[in-house]
């Protein structure tokens, strides 16, 4: 199950069955709970052709639907800290030397 779509989805049919008749549902139960999910969904497909049975088939559809599998968490700067260790450690900066700045003779000759 699609969990986030799945209760998007319940979040707006709540909406559409309070404006179409008067009375909501919980999002949340509908998500948790499949035979509460059932019975919204069954009210939903007696307005055919409507905004509800629309909803209903996307949240069906929604709940066959895995979530998207996991990242690796592969990332340049974590595989490059592995390395050369992390890009900023509070506390460095004055254990190092002042940057060197190439200068030029009077004359505006190249930089040594």
């Amino acid at each position: 199950m699609n969990t986030p779509r799945c209760l998007k989805i319940a979040t707006r049919i709540d909406t559409w069955l309070v404006h179409e008749l008067g009375q909501g549902i919980s999002p949340q139960r509908m998500v948790e709970d499949a035979r509460y999910a059932r019975d919204v969904l069954l009210v939903c497909d007696a307005y055919p052709g409507s905004t509800l049975a629309a909803l209903a088939q996307r949240f069906r559809e929604a709940e066959q639907q895995e979530l998207d599998p996991p990242r690796s968490g592969f990332s340049a700067s974590r595989f490059l800290s592995s390395f050369f260790g992390p890009a900023h450690r509070p506390g460095l900066e004055s254990d190092l030397p002042p940057p060197s700045r190439p200068y030029r003779d009077g004359q505006g000759g190249r930089a040594r």
